[in-house]
């Protein structure tokens, strides 16, 4: 990958920082710094740097080198190289987020084209979202509806042989409702 731009990089400590997206964010930086020196093989007092770039959540990497200005444009390299990397998906704050909003917004048909792990969590999220509705046999439609789908769909799947896991085969015994279905 080519390096659209050099870091700006700053004194700070033993080393160096740089904080690509502004010093407001201290947490996503760059750093190359000092490690000491170091006996290797018959030379004595070589110079070891290491360099670290980090953006919580997304990427965290590092390494060293045996001179400061090859650890800065490895940390470079690496920082559009993270960047440059897929989003990380918090799966969990989705399926939260679409359990939230089922009575009072369409749910997107973009999840059924997820995989049948992400579903199963959203159904079961759905279960211990309305269980007292569904003992009391009192679900609301927009929830029944979407929880049919969601297990029609995973159905499908297994018919088709798509996600033959235990998980799936233990879901597979549960209805709508959260009760075992009858035979």
């Amino acid at each position: 990958m080519a390096v659209p731009a050099r870091l700006k990089w700053r004194r700070e400590g033993r080393g160096f920082k740089a904080y690509p997206m502004g010093f407001h964010q201290p947490e996503r930086c760059a750093q190359v710094e000092l490690m000491g020196t170091h006996t290797i093989a018959d030379t004595v007092g070589v110079k070891m740097w290491r360099w670290s770039v980090t953006w919580p959540g997304w990427f965290d990497r590092g390494g060293s080198t045996g001179s400061k200005q090859d650890s800065a444009d490895r940390a470079t390299q690496a920082w559009w190289e993270g960047v440059a990397s897929p989003i990380p998906r918090d799966v969990k704050t989705e399926i939260a987020i679409i359990a939230a909003r089922v009575l009072v917004l369409p749910v997107p048909n973009s999840i059924y084209g997820e995989d049948a792990p992400f579903l199963r969590s959203l159904l079961q999220t759905l279960r211990l979202q309305y269980d007292e509705e569904m003992q009391r046999n009192q679900l609301p439609a927009p929830v029944k509806n979407l929880m049919s789908q969601l297990s029609e769909e995973l159905y499908r799947r297994r018919l088709a042989g798509q996600s033959m896991d235990e998980v799936d085969d233990a879901a597979s015994r549960w209805g709508v409702t959260g009760h075992p279905k009858s035979s």
